[in-house]
């Protein structure tokens, strides 16, 4: 399945300033058995209604769990949450190409 996570900053240059640990921060989670692979996207806009990055995971429904719970999981709410103006969760199943 995929496991998508939309977040805007209330600073927009926190975008070029965070990305570097932010994704640090979530390529560990691929220790967590059943999550295959992670991509931190970053914006390319400077529009104001545009989010600043969107985490891809492609993981195990039973993986999805273990990373509700996992560190870097409660480190991304403790330490980003704040700096957050606004957040989408979406999951979905992966297709190829439909």
């Amino acid at each position: 399945m995929k496991h998508y996570i939309l977040a805007k900053f209330k600073d927009r240059a926190d975008t070029e300033k965070l990305y570097p640990e932010i994704k640090a921060l979530f390529e560990r989670t691929l220790e967590i058995d059943g999550i295959e692979r992670v991509v931190v996207h970053k914006t390319n806009s400077t529009r104001e209604n545009r989010y600043s990055i969107m985490i891809e995971m492609t993981l195990t429904p039973q993986a999805l769990e273990k990373y509700d719970v996992c560190e870097a999981h409660l480190e991304w709410k403790a330490k980003y949450g704040d700096r957050l103006a606004a957040k989408a969760i979406f999951d979905c199943e992966e297709h190829d190409g439909e």
